[in-house]
């Protein structure tokens, strides 16, 4: 008896979420209908699979009779999850004292590097922004979502800027780096809660400088701005773009200033300012003021040292009781006559070289004439010789005209003066333009000036 005719039979499993899609074919028996890719994309549709098929298995599944097998015939397009974003930055949030290297290895142990300059646009952090992904979907035609990449955790510190495509953070300002709260930020004053010392180091910053304790010998604090020092100063070296303030004393400190100086007293002091200098006493010092020197109280002294200052003065006493060696310099014209002298002083200096040289290539002229021909050393000095006094001539001509402009100066007098409502001591000496009072006994209450033909005049204050 002939069995039964039966086609084959096709079932479709799924796996969970839809990822991928099985064919388990039973075959045919007794001639019934064979395995054809319009039985398998028939089964497949009335199961709702749709995407991601497998042609070239389906194929095989045909040309081979594949039959009692379990076979993937369908898969789904996975998702790719987007990249979180990260931060890279530029400096260490922690800053630790340690002296600075430099390019040739040298080590400086009083820069300890805690003052971290950046400048507006310096690259502070660098920012990879997240990305999307890309969606997939599963063999049902059905979309299966990514994750998102998430945005990288950051804070935008005071005085500093993000760019507007998010992947850079900048300093907005000139100024001294610090990470606190979380974020980077540019300060554009420095503030040393105590002394200036070797747990400091020497400051170098570009904004203003706030010293709440005193600076200690032997270490420096520049500024291209202002210096504001609470306590003492004592052997250091303070350099400011602007106003350097000093709230008690300096000794033995060499100050630069492009603006003011202001301390409560000076003492054995070399100050560089182009602007007023203010305190209550200086005790031989070297400055050179640009503005007015400035004593204050009802006690300002200034005690030996020298001062060259373009303004007239006012002081309580100047000078000691010791005759203590005060030497005071007023105006422009005083200046320019130091330097006349120094110039005419150069000029003599360089005609006795002249002169030496003229005797040399003299007596070298005479014994070439003599010989016919120098010896080649004897023949280089004598060029070297002629070379060099053209050079001195070219110095004298200079100098010549330097003196002419400094002459055409000094007739146009400064009708500048000292004013001392206390003693003027021996051993002082005020140059003002070109004229010179040296006091050779004790003045009281007097006004050092000039009178009406340009002469040093004493009068009472």
């Amino acid at each position: 008896m002939a069995g039964i005719r039966k086609d084959c039979n096709v079932t479709v499993t799924v796996s969970p979420k839809y990822t991928e899609a099985f064919v388990y074919i039973e075959p045919p028996e007794n001639g019934g209908q064979g395995i054809t890719k319009e039985i398998i994309t028939s089964a497949l549709t009335a199961n709702n699979i749709k995407f991601g098929l497998r042609e070239e298995v389906i194929d095989s599944i045909i040309k081979d009779e594949r039959y009692n097998q379990r076979m993937c015939v369908a898969a789904a397009e996975y998702p790719v999850d987007g990249e979180n974003g990260e931060i890279s930055y530029k400096f260490d949030k922690n800053v630790e004292a340690a002296p600075v290297e430099d390019e040739q290895g040298f080590v400086d142990y009083k820069d300890l590097g805690l003052i971290r300059t950046v400048y507006a646009g310096d690259l502070i952090a660098e920012i990879k922004l997240p990305t999307e992904g890309k969606s997939g979907m599963n063999v049902r035609g059905e979309v299966m979502r990514q994750i998102v990449g998430k945005k990288a955790s950051y804070t935008i510190g005071s005085n500093t800027k993000l760019s507007e495509d998010g992947t850079r953070i900048t300093a907005a300002v000139d100024g001294h780096l610090v990470f606190k709260n979380g974020a980077f930020t540019v300060e554009t004053v420095v503030t040393i809660g105590g002394d200036v010392d070797a747990s400091v180091g020497n400051i170098d910053f570009i904004g203003d400088i706030i010293v709440k304790g005193n600076i200690c010998e032997g270490f420096k604090v520049s500024s291209n701005s202002n210096i504001t020092v609470n306590g003492d100063v004592n052997g250091a070296v303070l350099e400011s773009g602007g106003d350097i303030v000093i709230k008690k004393g300096c000794i033995n400190t060499k100050i630069t200033s492009h603006s003011s100086v202001s301390a409560q007293f000076c003492e054995r002091c070399t100050i560089k300012c182009d602007g007023d200098i203010s305190s209550q006493n200086y005790v031989i010092c070297d400055i050179y003021c640009g503005g007015t020197l400035i004593t204050k109280g009802s006690n300002g002294s200034i005690i030996g040292g020298r001062y060259t200052i373009l303004n007239s003065i006012e002081a309580a006493n100047i000078g000691s009781k010791n005759y203590t060696p005060t030497e005071i310099t007023l105006g422009d014209n005083a200046i320019l006559a130091n330097e006349k002298a120094g110039l005419e002083a150069k000029i003599a200096s360089i005609q006795k070289s002249m002169n030496d040289l003229t005797l040399i290539i003299n007596f070298l002229n005479e014994k070439k004439k003599e010989l016919h021909r120098l010896p080649e050393d004897k023949e280089k000095i004598l060029g070297n010789s002629v070379r060099q006094k053209v050079l001195y001539n070219v110095d004298i001509k200079n100098a010549e005209k330097r003196i002419e402009e400094i002459n055409i100066s000094l007739e146009a007098k400064q009708m500048l003066s000292v004013g001392c409502k206390g003693y003027i001591y021996p051993g002082t000496k005020i140059t003002i333009n070109d004229v010179i009072f040296k006091a050779e006994t004790e003045y009281v209450r007097s006004r050092v000036g000039l009178d009406r033909d340009g002469q040093i005049a004493v009068t009472s204050y």
